[in-house]
Parts: C-alpha cells; sequence; structure tokens
C-alpha cells in the first residue's frame, strides 16, 4: 500500500549534488523538485493516513532513505543527454564575447572550458581543473552576468557566488556541492587566504567529517573556478600566478546573443571524447606567467628594489649582497619598518625577478 502511495502520488530522486532527497508532487502546478523538509515529510505521512494507509514518520523516513528512491546526479544527467555536436565551434566565440587586447585568451578559455567539463565528468581522479579565468573590468560590463551564463538554465542551482574564503570548511565542502564558483570581488580576497585557496583549487577530492557524524568522508569533488575583479592589481603570489587567465576587458561584455548551451557542451563532450587536452601545458602556463604580470601587486620595497637595483649584466661587475643587506639599503632611503617577515617575502621578490 504505501509503495502504490508514494508512486502514485509523488515523485523522489536522491540528489548526489546536493546529498538530499528530492520530491515534486505528481499531477500539481509545482514543476520543480525541492528538497524534502520535515514540514514535507510529515505532510506525505498524514497524506498516507487519510488514505486510510497505517505508517507512521519512522517508516516514511526509511522509504525515502532506501533504494525505493533512485539516484539522480545532475551533472551527469544533463552532459548525458545531449545531442550530438553539429561541428560549428562554440566555445571560442563565446571566449570572444569578452573584448580584450590578449591574442590568447580565446583558446585558454577553451582549454579552461573543457577542464570543468572534464571535472563534471570525473575523467581524472588524481588531479583537478586548477585554473580559473579572472575577468578584470570596470562595474557594469557585464563580468558576473556572464559567468552565470556559462551555465545552462537546468545547472545554475549548482552555481555559487560570493564565496568566502575565510570560512575553510564551507569553501572545501562547496567544491563537492557546485558545479561553477564565482569569486566574486576577487581582489577582497586578502593575502593570507590566497595559499589555502591554492590548495583549494588544485584538490582533487574533498575529505571532510559532515555534522554530525564520527567518521570522515571522501566527496567528489565537481566545482571549477572563476572569478571578477574591478581592480587590476588583484596577484600577490611572488611565485607565479599560473592558477589564473587574466584578462582586462576593454569595453562591455557582448550578451545580446542567446547562448546555444546543448551545442556548447555537446562540443566539449566530444572534443573531449575525440581526446581533446583539457589541461593546460608547460607552454601555455608559461604564456599565463607572462600575460598575468601586468595583474601583479607590487608592494612598496619591490617598487623600491626596481628603482634603485638592478641586476648585472653578464659583462658587469656587480655588487653581491644578502636580500636582508639590499632591503637595509632601501630602508636608508625610504622609511619603513625591517622586519623577519619582510625580509623573507623579500628574498621572494628578487627571486622573481630572477636576481642571482
Amino acid at each position: 500500500q504505501m509503495d502504490e502511495f508514494m508512486n502514485r502520488r509523488y515523485e523522489f530522486r536522491y540528489n548526489t549534488q546536493i546529498g538530499e532527497v528530492e520530491y515534486r508532487e505528481r499531477f500539481s502546478f509545482r514543476f520543480y523538485f525541492h528538497p524534502i523538509d520535515k514540514r514535507a515529510q510529515n505532510s506525505i505521512m498524514l497524506d498516507a493516513q487519510s488514505e486510510g494507509i497505517g505508517v507512521w514518520d519512522r517508516d516514511i523516513d526509511r522509504y525515502l532513505h532506501s533504494n525505493r528512491v533512485p539516484i539522480y546526479n545532475p551533472l551527469e544527467e544533463f552532459l548525458f543527454h545531449l545531442p550530438h555536436w553539429d561541428g560549428k565551434d562554440r566555445i571560442r566565440p563565446l571566449a570572444d564575447t569578452i573584448p580584450c587586447n590578449n591574442p590568447h585568451w580565446r583558446n585558454l578559455f577553451h582549454r579552461w572550458f573543457l577542464g570543468m567539463v572534464a571535472q563534471w565528468r570525473g575523467i581524472n581522479k588524481k588531479h583537478a581543473n586548477s585554473t580559473a579565468p579572472l575577468l578584470v573590468g570596470a562595474q557594469g560590463t557585464g563580468k558576473s552576468t556572464f559567468c552565470l551564463n556559462l551555465l545552462p538554465p537546468e545547472l545554475r542551482a549548482y552555481y555559487a557566488e560570493g564565496v568566502d574564503v575565510g570560512n575553510k570548511r564551507n569553501t572545501e565542502m562547496y567544491l563537492s556541492r557546485f558545479a561553477l564558483i564565482n569569486m566574486d570581488e576577487f581582489d577582497q580576497v586578502k593575502e593570507s587566504q590566497q595559499g589555502f585557496l591554492k590548495h583549494v583549487m588544485q584538490k582533487p577530492v574533498v575529505t571532510i567529517r559532515k555534522p554530525h557524524q564520527a567518521s570522515v568522508e571522501s566527496l567528489r569533488r565537481y566545482a571549477s573556478f572563476i572569478a571578477t575583479s574591478n581592480h587590476y592589481d588583484v596577484l600577490t603570489d611572488t611565485s607565479g600566478s599560473r592558477r589564473f587567465i587574466c584578462v582586462r576587458l576593454t569595453g562591455p561584455i557582448e550578451s545580446s546573443e542567446k547562448i546555444n548551451h546543448d551545442q556548447l557542451y555537446a562540443q566539449a563532450m566530444h572534443e573531449i571524447k575525440r581526446g581533446e587536452r583539457y589541461w593546460f601545458d608547460a607552454d601555455e602556463e608559461a604564456i599565463l606567467m607572462e600575460t598575468n604580470k601586468e595583474f601583479q601587486i607590487q608592494v612598496p620595497a619591490e617598487q623600491l628594489f626596481l628603482q634603485f637595483f638592478r641586476a648585472a649584466e653578464a659583462t658587469e661587475k656587480g655588487e653581491k649582497l644578502l636580500a636582508v643587506e639590499i632591503l637595509g639599503r632601501l630602508q636608508n632611503k625610504k622609511l619603513f619598518n625591517l622586519s623577519a617577515t619582510k625580509i623573507i617575502h623579500f628574498g621572494r621578490i628578487l627571486h622573481k625577478h630572477q636576481i642571482p
């Protein structure tokens, strides 16, 4: 009786993306699935009892958390029910809607987009899609709208915006919960948080203990990253910036043409299946490092060093100095406090500028 009632009145599915059971009523004006909460569960029990079925809340709970409810993965459901690709390139023209002067942008975006789809499919269990486009431009140019429109309407429930990197637990949980994470206002990410962000971006598996559970669980990662900023000096890592595809907008993003998401993702699926590379090789990472230089923050000590010093040429006789000696001379020229932390950081700055 309970089986017949549940199948006649409701549709259920276990959404592996959010780890919850979802439902919708049959023959109802509510067309979308919703996560089942205590109120909905009690309503189901009362409806069953009103039909003379002797069930209690524990019976409903057992049913909903059993194999009677089918497994559902929204990303796989979307990707594996796409039409055949018609052969027309749509990924690079989508990148071209962003006006910029970076000649490598369209190909770098294409590579990242393939990496995002490969991440959803879980092709590579050892490496994650650890690179993120970073759109830099004035307010009102459509950066956030472009990021949202990358996902088809049926997957926009798995889009996150404005992530608080300072909350490490939630940020790691987002890797499993969402398909695309937009780090809006990226310049608000503190320099002290950059190390954790780098760790999260390259993390292939989410290992975490869920609330009220004693055991540690390994969750599959789905999320890829994209970022936006209104300011140009956003990169702080002195070791390089190969994790970001920085692009400076020269105008508003073209958004008049509707995106054909089915063919856009069908192209990505076709190219990945054909063996197209979805990760960045050494040459492309070198391009990223070079094009990202203009977005690098220059701290005062670095600016002063470039003003008063340079590396000796091979034919010149240079002066050999420790980093602390150079910093001491700079301190004598300009007033700022000398500390052990600044000395360590200053050594990294010299290494970045290839000072022997």
